[in-house]
């Protein structure tokens, strides 16, 4: 294993991760951070999830349908095409 940077921990029980940790795996706050006790008594930590703010960069490129003057139109009118395909599919396996 290497050792990439050490921290202190408060008299809260919080650590602080060395900037150059978290610019090298990309981790922002609200990001969710795991800890796990390897067998031999080290311990490992894993990104689980990235922050809402680092989603909503992900999802930029996304525009909105023009044919929905809002999302819960758009959601409404896919949930009646599947309900709409789901009650075909029904018929069509009826004896």
């Amino acid at each position: 294993m290497t050792h990439i940077g050490a921290s202190t921990v408060t008299s809260k029980g919080q650590i602080t991760l060395p900037a150059s940790l978290r610019d090298k795996f990309g981790i922002r706050s609200g990001d969710l951070v795991e800890f796990f006790e390897g067998y031999d008594g080290t311990i490992r930590m894993r990104i689980r999830a990235k922050s809402a703010a680092a989603l909503a960069g992900m999802l930029a490129h996304l525009k909105p349908d023009p044919r929905f003057g809002s999302d819960d139109e758009a959601i409404a009118a896919e949930t009646a095409a599947r309900d709409e395909r789901s009650k075909r599919s029904a018929s069509d396996e009826a004896p």
